[in-house]
């Protein structure tokens, strides 16, 4: 059998080179970029009714910001509250995104955009006003600005209105580090009183803002040992916070792999926990999960399975019934799932009250709608998009009902043998059919999530996971390559290394 010669080695060497590598530099040709704008002048706000239907009277807000957002565009395109999606972005040192508060309409039209801050995570609904929000954005000081600390964090929870650009702050604190320090998420308990996702203390706490005055909190001390979770700096990671209509608060302890419902006279209530530290087939470093209250057919949580690069909803029932319960004795059951070939690193998943699901597809560079089976309805492509709300719907899932309302029963993939491979779950609807897609999607549950993920975040705002195989296949060519050209040449470091230490023995 004739070995391939020297010449059809280098063919092939350098074809396998020049395709991985063009790949790359293709995908970088092609990146989108999003345009923004800012927002109208001069439109009224209008009280509409909240969940309970009860008007809310509007709050006075200030001017707009001297930087804050512009006011240059055509405030017509913020009539339709229902037509309009706000996505809040993160960005990062290395990278070259830019964090932004950025609302869409239907048709993909900038009608708001705001980039004052470092970093923007949470964006909340205001009820009761049609194009307010609330969200909560950071900015890095330094020097004088930090008391104790060479640098520190300036975090904040701020109200805008979209068609205005008026702003005002609600409430904000100087923590005394940038990294592991800012906040994710802060929820509203009443006029006067929020609950912060506190990643710098590790707790859960509801703080006054009128006085400024922690009034309750609850540290992940109380229910954990510090054997579990993270490295020490980034022990729990809580990066959300609920308050439920119950007076429960739901809170997200990312490195725990849990989502926890707290009873504020109590802690962490028993049997309630989803998930396991550890147990990564329920959960891996999840973000952002979303309470479906009973009355819309729940207790049920819509959840960005990070890691795993998927969105879940998981349903409480009865465990010998299969019914929905609230009842202590419940337990949790996943009832639906998604993911496609480019969800990348998911942060975010409402259900809508049309029974579709908006994810955010933080590595995707999108935002995606999704139907019950699995299809994309609507997609926007934002740079690095952490937190996702479609004004008129509720805040967050709580104007959805689970997929166990829609159907009268979970919700399954026909497609098992792929499930099989990607997660073991038939839960998981998955619309990519073809060679193409299924590849993609195996190779992503092969890689070590963590290690690709802390890559893309780091990595220029057009890479994505393609991008790092073919980069990979190119790196890997080009050391196999010069090789062989070594080897070709006589050159064989590792023979020489031997001689040379059988020579020294000798002696």
């Amino acid at each position: 059998m004739r070995t391939p010669s020297r010449r059809h080695a280098r063919v092939l060497l350098a074809v396998v080179l020049v395709l991985s590598a063009g790949a790359v530099l293709s995908s970088y040709a092609r990146a989108d970029s999003v345009e923004t704008g800012g927002p109208a002048t001069g439109y009224d706000d209008v009280a509409i009714p909240a969940d309970d239907g009860v008007p809310r009277e509007p709050v006075p807000e200030t001017s707009p910001r001297s930087d804050g957002p512009d006011t240059t565009l055509d405030r017509s395109r913020l009539d339709d509250a229902g037509n309009l999606t706000v996505v809040a972005t993160q960005g990062f040192f290395v990278s070259d995104e830019d964090a932004e508060l950025v609302a869409f309409d239907r048709d993909g039209e900038v009608v708001f955009h705001d980039d004052s801050y470092r970093v923007y995570f949470d964006v909340d609904p205001v009820p009761g006003r049609k194009a307010t929000v609330e969200y909560v954005a950071a900015r890095h000081l330094k020097g004088e600005d930090c008391e104790v600390t060479p640098r520190c964090t300036y975090n904040v929870f701020r109200r805008v209105n979209l068609s205005t650009g008026a702003d005002r702050e609600v409430y904000g604190e100087v923590t005394p580090r940038i990294y592991s320090a800012r906040w994710h998420d802060v929820d509203r308990v009443n006029d006067t009183h929020v609950a912060i996702a506190d990643i710098e203390d590790d707790s859960v706490r509801v703080v006054n803002t009128t006085s400024d005055e922690t009034t309750w909190r609850w540290h992940a001390s109380e229910a954990y040992d510090r054997d579990q979770g993270g490295q020490e700096g980034d022990w729990t990671h809580v990066n959300d916070v609920e308050v439920l209509a119950d007076g429960r608060i739901m809170a997200s302890v990312r490195n725990m792999d849990q989502v926890v419902f707290l009873d504020p006279g109590a802690g962490v209530q028993d049997n309630w926990t989803l998930g396991t530290d550890d147990d990564h087939d329920t959960l891996y470093e999840q973000h952002n999960p979303d309470y479906i209250p009973p009355k819309h057919g729940g207790p049920a949580i819509t959840v960005a399975d990070s890691e795993n690069g998927r969105v879940l909803e998981y349903q409480r029932v009865d465990p010998e019934t299969g019914n929905a319960t609230a009842r202590p004795d419940g337990e949790w059951r996943r009832a639906w799932g998604w993911q496609d070939a480019r969800l990348q690193w998911p942060r975010d998943a409402d259900r809508l009250p049309g029974d579709t699901t908006l994810v955010v597809d933080t590595h995707g560079d999108r935002v995606v709608e999704v139907a019950p089976n699995g299809t994309v309805v609507w997609s926007q492509t934002v740079g690095m998009p952490y937190d996702v709300e479609r004004l008129g719907t509720g805040d967050e899932s709580t104007g959805g009902r689970p997929t166990r309302a829609m159907n009268d029963r979970p919700s399954t993939s026909d497609d098992s043998a792929l499930s099989a491979l990607v997660g073991g779950d038939t839960a998981v609807t998955h619309p990519d059919r073809g060679i193409v897609g299924t590849l993609w999607t195996v190779l992503r549950s092969l890689a070590p999530s963590l290690l690709v993920n802390g890559l893309l975040f780091a990595g220029p705002s057009w890479l994505r996971f393609p991008d790092l195989v073919f980069g990979l296949v190119a790196v890997v060519t080009a050391a196999a390559w010069a090789g062989t050209e070594l080897y070709w040449a006589g050159y064989r470091p590792l023979e020489r290394l031997r001689s040379l230490s059988r020579r020294t023995l000798r002696r």
